[in-house]
């Protein structure tokens, strides 16, 4: 449970600090790759075992380590275009709902049990998600093309879960949480440079150190939720749901508290659902 609280506040924490990002007018997609760069040093401090690395190269579970990593960098600039053109709640609406893609996986692969609670818990969900993350926003003008997006945000990323997932359960060796971790990152390093590296904005200081910043939170939000999968002894159709909702609620929470955002009637109704839902799908069904 302690794994899993932690994977919660670290990517909770990625979320206030985007919204820093916004204040202090730094390019978020400048400081996602350094981050990614600062990811792989924070895993290598706490690697104690560098001969997995050679080893890495030849495990069957390497290549989706390394599309897992591309997929990670292409989703966020999916998640840039989706908040220019239809908003940044849409765009965190279709990735918190991505949890359903994992769960249904598990349901249907690795046997995971479905009941008229778990169902029910699943509903309270997404209902929650959508009454919390959703606001009035409207962009006007926005293209048919960039409709798009927030289905392919909502697939990715539900992929990625998935992906993660299986890798864990199935391809994994034991203790080698770290290094799975800091391939991922490292694969999102490597693409993150070669798309941006000839943007000369890239190399400012504010981003250099905006990507320390958000490297730390980010590395233990992945390695955090990798731990949960492999010590929680709850099925993985419960933490994918359990998780994506305690990012949501905290979020919305600190939202209220620091930056005095409304907290209105549908909010209040959505983190009753959300509260509900964790306890029905984690402690009941």
């Amino acid at each position: 449970m302690l794994y899993l609280i932690l994977s919660i506040i670290c990517a909770t924490a990625l979320v206030v600090l985007f919204r820093l990002f916004d204040k202090w007018k730094i390019n978020s997609t400048h400081a996602i790759v350094f981050n990614y760069i600062f990811c792989v040093l924070t895993g290598l401090i706490f690697v104690d075992d560098f001969s997995v690395f050679p080893k890495m190269i030849q495990w069957n579970g390497f290549p989706i380590v390394v599309l897992l990593g591309f997929a990670f960098i292409l989703i966020f600039l999916l998640v840039g275009k989706t908040a220019l053109s239809l908003g940044v709640v849409t765009a965190s609406i279709a990735m918190k709902l991505s949890f359903v893609i994992p769960v249904s996986v598990a349901i249907i692969l690795y046997n995971d049990s479905i009941t008229a609670l778990k169902i029910i818990g699943i509903i309270f969900a997404i209902i929650a998600v959508y009454l919390i993350a959703y606001e009035n926003e409207s962009k006007q003008e926005a293209s048919t093309k960039a409709l798009i997006y927030p289905f392919l945000i909502f697939i990715g990323s539900g992929l990625c879960d998935t992906a993660f997932n299986y890798i864990q359960k199935k391809m994994m060796p034991a203790n080698w949480d770290h290094h799975v971790t800091i391939g991922v990152f490292a694969a999102a390093m490597v693409l993150g440079i070669l798309l941006h590296f000839r943007d000369k904005k890239l190399y400012q200081w504010k981003n250099v150190l905006a990507g320390i910043i958000l490297g730390i939170p980010n590395y233990f939000s992945l390695y955090f939720l990798l731990k949960t999968l492999s010590t929680l002894p709850w099925q993985s159709s419960v933490i994918f749901p359990v998780n994506n909702l305690g990012i949501v609620c905290l979020s919305a929470f600190i939202g209220f508290i620091i930056y005095k955002e409304a907290f209105n009637t549908r909010k209040s109704i959505g983190f009753i659902l959300a509260i509900s839902s964790i306890i029905i799908i984690g402690f009941i069904a």
